[in-house]
């Protein structure tokens, strides 16, 4: 359960613009912990708080599975999102998706838009960020017409350096009018985005059984030529209108565009103890990633009062383009692991690039009943049609594959006393499986969609300023990793089985705690795994992984919020297969924890509210790796400083 999986080709820098907002829109009043009614993941602004994410959840990430709605419309990206649009994230699984329409296996994490702006305003925000990076951001709320139209959006600019010495940057503009009219709500939106350098992360592929030495910080590995440009385009619009007293239309429309100009990527492959590795690099042609989505929902409302009643009928349907392949592979011979390689930036020759479509559709139905102070039931029908198809770019050869599954989804909740609540859940998906890793000879190429299911259960218990929930889940889906070709191909099943808790709590006016945990039993089956060719444990997923986030107001200079994190990340397989050399065991990753401290104030300026975060983090620089793919990691973020200026006009 890696934390921010294939940041090696996604890079850090949009990611930070494509955080969102809090709902008020006014940067100086950011906080991730205070805004958090549980620990399942919240992000606000540069915060994040909680055990899942969008890319992580479960085990799973609803990023990958094709689990992203926007306010509760279905949209399949293939770029990031930046934050002039989105005001918040949350994590739907549990009690969070019990009344959410059309539930999914892996979870859904949901954007939620900008809203209309109430009053004008413009938010500025500053932030140092680790190494002398930086990011500046603008945002501008503007009512045009009272009660009629309004416009959000902004700009931002970032330039980022890694713990390892990665290092891009990156810009991105947004424009939302909104209109409004009869109670009905029309908002289209454009962003661009363009990362103009974005180096990646060299990635260490252990084929040994030992962990190599960690490489210095800040000291990068790759090649100073070996500049990534990425374009992102987005664009869409959003409605929602009321069509009688009971009747409502909800629906989107969106177009999202991630655009390779240029990539790299540098494996260091270690087979040995001595920390000797071949030193490949790897680079892309032009690759054109585009999709189109949306969905189309009406909701027909019956009940007022204690009872009530919702059925939905809908239509989503997506058409997905992914160009991959026709990469140039160069060996640049042995360097120890962790020393520099560079070479003179020599003519790459590219061969065509593999096209491969994926066209989606589904027809909706569902219920959602609610009886107050007894229970709620939710229930939902997808009959999906999907088609997908891959053109080699060598060949022309073209391969198929096709489903045609009913998909359900059906829970039920029963408050048990006026404090305590119970809910079990079950649904079968059809998802996503994200793309091959970088070092696959397929690499960048769409996986297969994967039949999902999940089993969950659990308690909530509301105190006052807060609430404890303990839940349980199954989770079963294909499982993904290397073939003796070195292709990233299906090897068999895998299934999380967990349990999890959450507390958050509001405690007066000056104490926040948000705290989570979850514990997995990770097991992979199948004839790779009876084979030998895969162990029992799926790579990069912990056993264990917790965090503590507490926020204290005092009254030193009216205000001042010391602020700690905890987070503890359990062992976790690096290796996918068993080795004699360790007893026919996987090669393993230690746990790991770290400690985060910050401070924030708040006060006006002449009248305009200003804000100040000083975070530090990984106090004692705990070193640690990420596992991007089975026996691919590169190493996690060390101790680092950031200092957020923000204010609102």
């Amino acid at each position: 359960m890696g934390r921010k999986p294939r940041a090696q080709t996604a890079g850090l820098a949009l990611a930070l613009l494509a955080a969102p907002q809090p709902v008020l829109a006014q940067r100086t009043q950011e906080n991730a912990v205070a805004s958090s009614d549980d620990a399942f993941g919240t992000q606000v602004g540069q915060e994040v708080t909680g055990i899942y994410t969008d890319a992580d959840t479960r085990g799973f990430s609803p990023t990958k599975a094709g689990n992203i709605r926007i306010d509760g419309i279905y949209y399949d990206p293939v770029g990031l999102l930046p934050s002039r649009l989105r005001s918040g994230t949350t994590i739907r699984v549990g009690f969070a998706a019990e009344s959410y329409p059309f539930q999914a296996p892996t979870g859904i994490a949901e954007y939620r838009f900008r809203p209309w702006p109430e009053k004008r305003g413009l938010s500025l925000g500053f932030s140092r960020t680790p190494f002398w990076g930086s990011i500046m951001e603008v945002d501008a709320r503007i009512p045009i017409v009272k009660d009629h139209i309004g416009l959000t959006g902004g700009m931002a600019a970032a330039r980022q350096t890694l713990s390892d010495g990665t290092h891009n940057s990156a810009a991105s503009v947004t424009v939302r009018p909104i209109f409004r009219y009869a109670g009905a709500e029309f908002a289209p939106y454009f962003v661009i985005g363009r990362y103009t350098s974005n180096y990646t992360h060299p990635l260490a592929v252990v084929t040994g059984d030992t962990l190599p030495r960690f490489p210095r910080k800040k000291y990068y590995l790759g090649q100073r030529w070996a500049n990534g440009r990425y374009d992102n385009v987005h664009r869409g619009a959003t409605i929602k209108a009321p069509i009688t007293d009971n009747l409502s239309l909800r629906a989107g429309l969106f177009y999202s565009q991630a655009d390779r100009d240029a990539n790299y990527n540098e494996l260091f492959l270690i087979g040995s103890a001595s920390g000797l590795a071949v030193h490949r690099l790897i680079a892309d042609p032009v690759q054109r990633l585009r999709s189109t989505s949306g969905e189309a929902q009406l909701a027909w409302r019956l009940g007022e009062g204690r009872t009530q009643h919702r059925f939905i009928i809908g239509y989503r349907a997506r058409k997905r383009v992914t160009d991959s392949g026709g990469s140039d592979i160069r060996n640049l011979g042995q360097v120890p692991f962790g020393e520099r390689n560079r070479v003179p930036e020599p003519n790459f020759s590219f061969s065509p690039v593999n096209t491969g479509v994926v066209r989606q559709s589904s027809l909706l139905l569902g219920y959602i009943g609610r009886i107050e102070n007894v229970g709620r039931l939710n229930i939902g029908l997808q009959k999906n049609r999907y088609r997908a198809t891959v053109r080699e770019g060598r060949t022309g050869l073209l391969n198929r594959t096709s489903a045609n599954p009913l998909l359900y989804n059906v829970s039920l909740g029963v408050d048990l006393t006026h404090a305590l609540s119970f809910y079990g859940a079950h649904e079968r998906g059809l998802e996503d499986s994200g793309v091959a890793p970088e070092n696959a000879v397929n690499r960048n190429a769409q996986l297969p969609a994967a039949r999902s299911t999940q089993y969950e259960g659990g308690l909530r218990w509301k105190f006052q300023g807060g609430q404890l929930v303990v839940s349980s889940f199954q989770i079963s889906k294909p499982y993904f990793s290397f073939d003796a070709g070195n292709a990233f191909t299906r090897a068999g099943t895998v299934r999380h089985r967990g349990l999890e808790a959450s507390m958050a709590g509001h405690f007066g006016n000056r104490l926040n705690i948000v705290a989570g945990a979850v514990a997995i039993k990770a097991r992979v089956s199948g004839p790779a795994r009876d084979a030998g060719l895969v162990g029992a444990r799926p790579a990069g997923t912990p056993s264990l992984y917790a965090r503590l986030d507490v926020n204290y107001h005092t009254d030193i200079f009216g205000g001042l919020t010391p602020t700690a994190s905890v987070i503890y990340t359990g062992r976790r397989a690096l290796g996918s297969r068993p080795l004699p050399s360790l007893g026919g065991k996987q090669l393993m990753l230690p746990g790991a924890a770290t400690l985060d401290l910050g401070l924030r104030q708040q006060f006006k300026f002449g009248g305009t509210p200003v804000s100040i975060r000083a975070l530090l983090s990984n106090v004692l620089d705990q070193k640690a790796w990420k596992v991007v793919a089975p026996n691919t990691m590169y190493p996690d973020e060390r101790r680092r400083f950031m200092l957020v200026l923000a204010a609102d006009f």
